[in-house]
């Protein structure tokens, strides 16, 4: 026993390589008849493919694999907003056998295709080859089409298109050259060489989401913001009457039904004609409400299920969605910590109805069908997975990968770190929310207990910073608990899942409060005797990463630190030096823009603290990115060597053909091999081997 690693230095099979191959996830999932949709990410070639399975034969023996809808080089996304948007559309055939019509944007020249697919079983289980609905685009500009829907008369798909002008120059400001519409895009491929036969059925806000027409075709519906406001502040559920126009139906003008001022609406979705559901915060939770809309075009609107519990998202990719309305009523994913999959029935007196039970995580991206949901669930003890739930029956269908199997264990199992919710006493009196990841590895388990061999701890920041962690089975996470590493992911104030209030510490106060609650979650952790105070490492990425970097100049809790494509200098992440979508974030995370908050932008600046930084770091950042300029990590990287000599930024890695949030396998493995590098070293470095 005398002789066994301390944390830290515990081997793993779990090695940087395995973890970035497994690192890609499903999203958007679909219910399609007797089929389950949804995307996948692979990071072996950095592609997104679109994957389908049949409703399970339950009395086979082994599952029938995901198919691989259109193969070849087809990437199904988009990059709406910069963090892209629902890139797809199946529309069933009439009838059982006839085949369906996919409508997907492809992520590599932009346009919408549509290609024709027989339904499974079939013995083709590929589309046929997909052809351009819209035409390609000239150099002066960039379009974007997200969130396809079906047109009232099925000859059209309809999307909110941007366009984002490219003839400005670099510095332009994204907020002048974008804009956004509702168009119709003829499912006939005439646009393909006509672009001006895409028309515009309406123009609202500069920014769109959740566009969905009545069912009786007679009205539209989408949720709408402008600058500055960001969609969980601020954003407006409208209701447009069609009318018919020159090449089809076209809205009026349109009526605010729900949100406005201080009120976020991330969802709706009609019921009937007359009816639509909608997740809003008036009352401080994101809860289901319903909008009554009368035949002279007034609503009413009203909370239906009030609950001290958030039921909804933050609104950071087009069309996202949290809720479904099915035959059998409302399913939505709701709760402060573990989220519950659940079914409400408006006929049976508020009764809720747990779907899914025992998966605890759900992601964004609730799709439904008349008797049928499908949904990415997750849990402390299984990774993220396409489930579709069965209204009538409540089973659940976990869908498998393309080798049949369903996800639920692997060679690596006994190396996972199981997460465990946990609360820290934080400033003032306010608690914080945060998942620990305990150090985990079946060749040393019982091994420690005495104050020396305490292991060193991991503070793993968020990014947005309005987002939330996860309390899921983490393989990046587990990299390190493999190795004796504590990690404790903080959902420090502004983040998401705890209402308004909550949301809301961060507003004026980046820098201060989201560094205060990550310093103490590592301090409740040491005095809870689970870590050793006097080792421990930060790591973020994005608006994790501006975190990270305040924390290692403005704290001196941390001995090193880990930063992805972070936020540096707050005076130039802003306008022109980043996209429209986060333009103006600033203002409610900083105050203002640089001009009134000047003061404050120079207190919290990590670029501008470069002086105060003691602890070493290492940086990555991929070369494309456009929301966080690589000229941030450039500037921050050269002025910390400046003031500390060579060896305080131990690796700084550049990727070219990376974006914001690495793609690619061997990024993710390099820059998984940095940071180990870097925390064996610096953390370890008295520990005997």
């Amino acid at each position: 026993m005398a002789n066994t690693p301390r944390g830290g230095r515990w081997d793993s099979p779990l090695t940087a390589e395995a973890v970035a191959a497994a690192a890609g996830g499903p999203s958007w999932p679909s219910v399609v008849g007797a089929e389950t949709w949804w995307c996948a990410s692979d990071t072996v070639d950095a592609s997104v493919r679109l994957l389908r399975c049949a409703s399970p034969d339950l009395s086979a023996t082994t599952a029938d694999p995901a198919h691989d809808v259109l193969g070849g080089p087809w990437k199904v996304s988009n990059g709406a907003i910069g963090y892209g948007g629902r890139a797809y559309l199946v529309v069933p055939g009439a009838d059982s056998g006839d085949p369906h019509v996919l409508v997907f944007t492809d992520g590599s020249d932009h346009r919408l295709y549509a290609a024709r697919v027989a339904p499974l079983p079939s013995g083709a289980t590929s589309a046929a080859e997909p052809v351009p609905l819209t035409a390609p685009d000239p150099d002066v500009r960039t379009t974007c089409y997200a969130d396809p829907i079906l047109g009232p008369d099925g000859t059209e798909v309809w999307c909110v298109r941007e366009v984002t002008r490219t003839d400005g120059g670099a510095e332009r400001d994204p907020a002048e050259i974008t804009t956004r519409d509702i168009v119709a895009v003829p499912l006939d491929g005439s646009a393909a060489d006509d672009p001006d036969a895409v028309r515009v059925v309406a123009r609202a806000q500069h920014f769109l989401t959740c566009v969905r027409v009545s069912p009786d075709g007679a009205r539209l519906s989408w949720i709408g913001w402008d600058h500055p406001d960001m969609p969980w502040d601020t954003s407006e559920l409208m209701v447009a009457e069609l009318e018919a126009g020159a090449g089809g139906p076209v809205a009026r003008e349109p009526v605010r039904v729900l949100g406005g001022p201080d009120v976020s609406v991330p969802q709706a979705e009609w019921a009937d004609a007359a009816t639509l559901y909608a997740m809003a915060d008036p009352d401080g939770w994101w809860n289901l409400h319903r909008v009554t809309v009368d035949a002279d075009g007034s609503a009413q609107a009203a909370c239906v299920l009030p609950m001290e519990s958030e039921c909804a998202h933050a609104v950071w990719r087009v069309g996202a969605t949290s809720f479904a309305v099915t035959g059998h009523g409302v399913v939505f994913r709701h709760g402060v910590g573990d989220q519950q999959l659940v079914l409400w029935d408006p006929a049976g007196e508020g009764s809720l109805t747990e779907l899914a039970p025992g998966w605890t995580e759900f992601a964004v991206g609730v799709s439904g069908g008349a008797d049928a949901v499908a949904v990415v669930g997750a849990s402390s003890t299984r990774r993220p997975t396409p489930l579709r739930v069965e209204l009538g029956t409540g089973a659940v269908h976990p869908c498998p990968s393309s080798d049949g199997s369903d996800g639920s264990a692997d060679e690596f199992e006994p190396w996972y770190a199981k997460p465990e919710r946990r609360t820290a006493p934080g400033r003032d009196g306010r608690t914080v929310h945060f998942t620990y990841h305990p150090p985990t590895n079946p060749q040393y388990e019982g091994t420690s207990g005495e104050p020396s061999e305490l292991p060193p701890l991991i503070i793993d920041v968020h990014g947005g910073p309005t987002s939330t962690t996860g309390a899921a089975r983490s393989l990046t996470l587990s990299f390190f608990t493999s190795r004796g590493f504590a990690v404790a992911s903080v959902d420090y104030g502004g983040s998401t899942g705890y209402g308004r209030a909550y949301r809301d510490l961060l507003r004026g106060t980046w820098g201060v409060v989201d560094v205060e609650d990550s310093v103490s979650v590592a301090r409740f952790l040491a005095e809870s005797g689970l870590v050793d105070t006097g080792r421990v490492a930060v790591r973020g990425g994005s608006a994790g990463g501006w975190t990270a970097l305040a924390a290692l100049t403005h704290s001196e809790v941390f001995r090193c630190g880990a930063v992805y494509y972070p936020i540096a200098d707050p005076f130039t992440w802003y306008a022109g030096q980043t996209h429209d979508f986060e333009s103006r974030y600033q203002y409610t995370l900083l105050g203002g823009g640089p001009e009134e908050a000047d003061a404050f932008y120079r207190r919290v600046s990590p670029l501008l603290a470069v002086m105060q930084l003691r602890a070493p770091f290492v940086m990555m950042h991929g070369l494309d990115d456009t929301i966080c300029r690589p000229d941030q990590s450039e500037r921050f990287v050269a002025a910390a060597r400046a003031l500390h000599g060579e060896d305080v930024c131990r690796a700084y890695l550049r990727f070219p053909g990376e974006g914001h949030g690495f793609r690619h396998a061997a990024s993710l493995a390099a820059s998984l091999e940095a940071e180990l590098a870097l925390f064996t070293e610096v953390l370890c470095a008295q520990v005997p081997a």
